[in-house]
């Protein structure tokens, strides 16, 4: 019992240690190289580096990375970076705590630490097939596109699409993975609050499966919601990232979608 504490206890620095000395690519614009096994590679998001990788940028090149405590580094400048370069490199020293709480999330994400589950607001849910709209999603766009996980085994999906405050129910077969609809759609024209579900059953028992929320909303509400994430999108402004990336943020992030 003592040896299998110990070793779980290890197993945990071990993992929290290889968290803490590690970055995360974040964003890449241009091309960037680090330094592998002796050998220079082409960087791409996602990818995890640690003080055995050098990096190297060109004049066109802009690099943004992360660290698990939610810590952006920002290289913009030619040359070789290593490890303890990049950690001077910090960008935005005095972040809001969302934006941290942000990036600590998207580093979860990236480098897939709750493998098999879906990050929803920062609330972890099981494994369902829906992607979008997120669950409790706020949508201020006059299309609407479903879109869940594709199975290639799988030849015809049904989509669920329910009143909130009634009992109605809308069913739609389809064989691929999206589905769009149009607000003046007459299943939208008595409520402003939905449920949706995907199945691959034509006649499963509703109540035994998982259903996502959403709200459409009007241009003016959405702005209003926009305005809460000020500090946030200001340091997302200042990495980088464009109007339209901010609202794909806001929107594949928070559930706030334009």
């Amino acid at each position: 019992m003592g040896k299998s504490f110990t070793l779980i206890l290890i197993s945990l620095f071990t993992l929290v240690a290889n968290a803490q000395d590690s970055l995360c690519v974040f964003k890449i614009k241009g091309v960037a190289l680090a330094k592998f096994d002796k050998a220079k590679k082409p960087i791409k998001k996602g990818d995890i580096l640690n003080e055995k990788n050098t990096v190297y940028l060109n004049s066109t090149s802009n690099l943004t990375l992360i660290n698990s405590d939610g810590k952006v580094f920002n290289l913009e400048s030619t040359g070789a970076y290593d490890y303890s370069d990049i950690l001077k490199n910090e960008h935005l020293e005095n972040q809001k705590g969302l934006t941290s709480r942000y990036f600590k999330m998207i580093w979860k994400e990236l480098t897939n630490k709750d493998a098999g589950k879906t990050i929803i607001g920062g609330v972890f849910r099981g494994d369902v097939y829906m992607e979008f709209p997120l669950d409790s999603a706020r949508i201020a766009s006059s299309k609407i596109k479903f879109k869940w996980k594709a199975d290639e085994s799988i030849s015809e999906y049904y989509v669920f699409i329910k009143d909130s405050n009634s009992d109605d129910v809308h069913k739609f077969a389809t064989n691929g993975n999206e589905l769009s609809l149009y607000k003046d759609n007459p299943i939208f024209s008595g409520s402003k609050s939905f449920e949706w579900a995907v199945s691959t059953k034509e006649f499963p028992n509703l109540k035994n499966i998982p259903f996502y929320s959403f709200t459409l909303i009007n241009r003016s509400e959405y702005e209003s919601l926009k305005s809460q994430f000020d500090d946030l999108i200001s340091d997302l402004e200042s990495i980088g990232l464009s109007s339209l990336e901010i609202e794909e943020t806001l929107c594949n992030t928070y559930g706030i979608c334009k």
